[in-house]
């Protein structure tokens, strides 16, 4: 980690933030969003350490069965699909991990869920309902580990804005490969709501054609990536909007695939913000982000570090 991770961390690790504690959506707006890595993005390749810190995984037993987004220090989003059962037992979440094969290693952070809240109109049979879970216990933010921005009414992602779509999804020529075990990333172009409806009007869908709304976000495959595959339930959707990234959309349908050219459909999460915030950010408790206890050896430990970077 440079010398900017460290620099990053020490309004956490010390407690001065610039916010006041009382107000937690001040807090966690002065961090969402704003990676400590943020170079080396390259489209349809294996992202770096650092790049996508909000990006967990959500497991059941030991298999990665879903993507999820970091929120807030307790709070992960999804797709309501991921949780076919009610017992939260069931379910944990690795977070700051780029890998999610196989039995997880002694330095991964594995949380179990403790609450499960999908969207009110889920029926178990839409895949683009969405849901937030709580973790157990609050995470601690570090340069791995960092929520993303909820997107704002002011937000307004327009075609040219940059977005990339980040999963452990199937990745290759062909969509029978086994999926990729390392968070892979690749940017793709927005398009408008009436070409991506016009397109599936056209298209033969044996008589199902889906009903695009503003509840959806739509994309196309980048020109030159026609070899990528990257796509999975709850893979998010991110875009950079000035500084900083929001969670614009997740995966609901489409997987911008090779073989064919059907747009990739994203649930919209500007059109959900208000429940989401109800349901979760509301609810989280952003003390446990500071340490200030620890602050006075922190600080000793991480200058000598921070002189080096920036000499």
């Amino acid at each position: 980690m440079g010398a900017a991770g460290y620099i990053f961390l020490l309004p956490l690790l010390l407690g001065t933030s610039g916010t006041n504690e009382g107000e937690p959506e001040t807090l966690l707006n002065s961090i969402c969003g704003r990676p400590a890595v943020s170079s080396g993005i390259a489209s349809g390749r294996e992202a770096n350490v650092g790049q996508w810190p909000w990006q967990v995984s959500i497991r059941k037993g030991l298999l990665h069965i879903c993507a999820a987004t970091l929120i807030s220090e307790q709070w992960v989003l999804t797709v309501a699909s991921c949780f076919r059962s009610k017992d939260t037992r069931k379910y944990s979440v690795l977070v700051g991990s780029l890998q999610v094969s196989g039995r997880p290693a002694s330095k991964m952070t594995i949380i179990p869920v403790s609450r499960i809240i999908p969207y009110s109109d889920f029926q178990g049979n839409t895949t683009s309902a969405i849901a937030v879970a709580e973790l157990a216990h609050p995470v601690s933010f570090t340069p791995v580990v960092l929520p993303i921005c909820l997107p704002s009414s002011a937000v307004q992602l327009k075609n040219s804005t940059s977005c990339w779509v980040t999963g452990w999804g199937y990745s290759g020529v062909h969509q029978h490969m086994k999926p990729s075990y390392i968070l892979r990333e690749l940017k793709v172009p927005l398009i408008d709501l009436q070409t991506c409806s016009d397109y599936f009007q056209k298209a033969n869908f044996y008589g199902i054609k889906p009903n695009i709304s503003e509840a959806m976000i739509c994309s196309e495959l980048p020109v030159g990536q026609k070899d990528q595959c990257i796509g999975s339930r709850g893979d998010p959707l991110t875009c950079r909007v000035e500084d900083f990234w929001v969670l614009a959309g997740v995966i609901s349908w489409g997987s911008n695939c090779i073989l064919t050219s059907e747009p990739g459909i994203y649930t919209n999460i500007s059109f959900y913000k208000s429940w989401i915030e109800k349901s979760a950010i509301s609810h989280t408790d952003f003390s446990a982000v500071l340490r200030p206890d620890f602050s006075g050896l922190l600080l000793i430990m991480l200058l000598p570090l921070i002189f080096l970077g920036l000499s």
